[in-house]
């Protein structure tokens, strides 16, 4: 049976693709080609396998905004999603409006050696459909307004005898009249994925979206000179001398951004004529979530899609994952590497055993007074953050382990 646009009805009617089809798409078929191929070709790092499907690939995207790796609009890197589809053909997808996929200059390396196949949509409503072939773009047009380049559609032969502009008709979907007809409804996005597969013989399902094994990665979009480390995760180099610069401790946090963290956290709050005391043991993954349990048993669970359960009936007093994400506390259009001068001395300290290298911060709030917090010299995880009147402290520190899913499973 031959391919239309109603074969790809899922991507408009399925639910887990609606934010990929309102935020923004790239859908490319390359063909001749392998994954790490295109990847090197792209100059592609911070590569990541562990996305499957487009769920996975979701989440490994965020892992990179987590991080600070690959900050929400920036002009510097892309994402994308690279998977062996077989026969030869790799399948690459990015979202968010961003169009690495359609960008002769930013696609160069790839286009110039593959015959690719793609098509984009973004949140304002525009999209593209190009083809190229030979290292030459053999069509582009808007699908939303087909009929800006029918011209061209017309006179550009495809496999047997068929024209694009035969090929479209056929998958249909798109507007190939000029009507002045106000449009109920538009299918010119399912109508781009069918006119792909005529063009490749490659279906992209839903089957295929949501099993496809993803390398996930950052593309660089710019020659510009970027700082060390900017868009993939530096290494963790122990600082153990007589001094380290506030540079030097902030590329070592940076390093532990991936880390899990097993501890006991004790929080001290000076009350005026008294102190309160609150201590837990708890299970951190920056991207799974975190538990806490007190001498009470299960205090709190939160998980990866930021669902929280708490056994009441108040919220906890602490909160392990703001104290190991520390440079979450301070304004966000300040780079927590600048928040204090780069090239200040941190002061050498031992926290519960550990040597560590301790800073003071500005106040967090207006009115505050400042934050004294100490990184482990060996792994940059924040040991401990003092204030005037609080102190949050960690103990019996593992880091690293490999923790269960189940752990993060909010209670029913």
């Amino acid at each position: 049976m031959t391919t239309t646009y109603r074969d790809y009805l899922w991507f408009k009617d399925d639910d887990e693709f609606a934010g990929w089809r309102a935020n923004g798409h790239v859908v490319s078929l390359i063909r001749d080609a392998t994954a790490t191929g295109v990847l090197d070709a792209l100059s592609a790092y911070s590569r990541r396998t562990r996305g499957i499907g487009f769920e996975g690939f979701g989440k490994r995207s965020l892992e990179f905004e987590l991080l600070g790796l690959a900050p929400m609009m920036s002009q510097t890197v892309q994402t994308v999603g690279v998977a062996d589809i077989g026969g030869g053909w790799v399948l690459l997808i990015q979202h968010n409006s961003e169009y690495l996929g359609v960008s002769d200059e930013l696609f160069k390396p790839v286009i110039d050696n593959h015959e690719v196949v793609s098509h984009f949509s973004n949140v304002n409503a525009n999209s593209q459909f190009v083809w190229w072939r030979n290292g030459q773009r053999q069509i582009s047009f808007e699908p939303m307004f087909a009929t800006s380049d029918l011209d061209g559609a017309r006179s550009i032969p495809t496999a047997g005898s068929s024209t694009l502009f035969d090929l479209m008709s056929d998958v249909g979907g798109f507007e190939l009249e000029e009507t002045d007809e106000p449009r109920a409804e538009f299918f010119h996005i399912e109508a781009s994925f069918a006119l792909a597969e005529r063009l490749t013989g490659i279906a992209v399902t839903k089957d295929l979206i949501e099993t496809a094994e993803f390398t996930v990665a950052l593309v660089p979009t710019t020659t510009e000179p970027q700082a060390p480390f900017a868009h993939e995760m530096p290494p963790r180099v122990p600082l153990l001398g007589d001094r380290a610069t506030w540079s030097e401790v902030h590329q070592l946090y940076r390093s532990a951004g991936e880390t899990t963290v097993h501890a006991t956290m004790v929080l001290s709050e000076d009350q005026g004529d008294s102190e309160e005391r609150h201590e837990v043991e708890f299970w951190y993954s920056p991207f799974e979530g975190m538990r806490q349990v007190d001498a009470d048993g299960l205090l709190s669970v939160s998980n990866g899609s930021g669902l929280h359960w708490h056994r009441g009936p108040y919220s906890p007093h602490t909160w392990p994952d703001q104290l190991i994400g520390i440079h979450t506390r301070w304004d966000q259009q300040t780079p927590f590497r600048l928040v204090i001068d780069p090239t200040s001395s941190g002061t050498v300290t031992e926290v519960n055993g550990r040597r560590a290298w301790e800073f003071a911060f500005p106040p967090v709030f207006y009115g505050g007074g400042p934050t004294a917090v100490a990184f482990d010299a060996h792994t940059g995880i924040p040991l401990r953050a003092e204030t005037s009147n609080r102190t949050e402290e960690l103990n019996n520190v593992t880091l690293d382990e490999s923790l269960p899913e189940d752990l993060f499973t909010l209670p029913d």
